[in-house]
């Protein structure tokens, strides 16, 4: 009884953190309640199952509706490098935990993600240089920061809005 009390508190404090602008906290929490159905969801696609105690309370109403968004959403560029980032990420823990040789089953299994998930997908976009679409500049140099695209953007603006505004004379 006290899981279900604990489960129904903590899908208020979800609920309500919608409302306004949440706290570290709960966003925290609500990462790791997307997380929990995203798995799930994941899992039960791939016909396994997973029994975790943290799911005996549903995920409350918006929240829902981001976890089936998730899983509707397609693949992306950002979800690929994404899964790089993660994989070098573990890599790094593998390494720093004297366990190298875990590295190559990483990058052995990035493979075989690629091949069961993204080579379709790859294929389609004409591999793997259609990234490169994605990035504005590869540049180091100044031209390429951020900030200096931004300000070249806004003047480029202002022109354009300096001609629409102008009084015709």
């Amino acid at each position: 009884m006290e899981v279900l009390r604990r489960s129904s508190v903590f899908a208020a404090e979800i609920m309500d953190a919608f409302d306004r602008s949440p706290t570290d906290k709960e966003l925290v929490a609500q990462a790791k309640a997307l997380g929990r159905e995203y798995v799930h969801a994941r899992l039960l696609r791939a016909g396994l199952s997973w029994s975790a105690p943290e799911r005996a309370a549903p995920v409350p109403g918006r929240l829902a509706e981001v976890c089936a968004v998730l899983l509707r959403l397609g693949i992306t560029w950002g979800k690929v490098v994404s899964l790089y980032a993660v994989a070098a990420g573990l890599a790094v823990d593998c390494v720093r935990q004297a366990q190298p040789a875990m590295v190559h089953a990483l990058v052995d299994c990035l493979g075989e993600f690629v091949r069961k998930t993204l080579a379709t997908w790859l294929r389609r976009r004409g591999g793997w240089t259609d990234v490169l679409k994605c990035v504005v500049s590869t540049d180091p140099g100044l031209r390429s920061h951020w900030l200096v695209a931004a300000l070249c953007s806004f003047g480029r603006f202002l022109k354009a809005a300096f001609f629409v505004l102008l009084p015709e004379r």
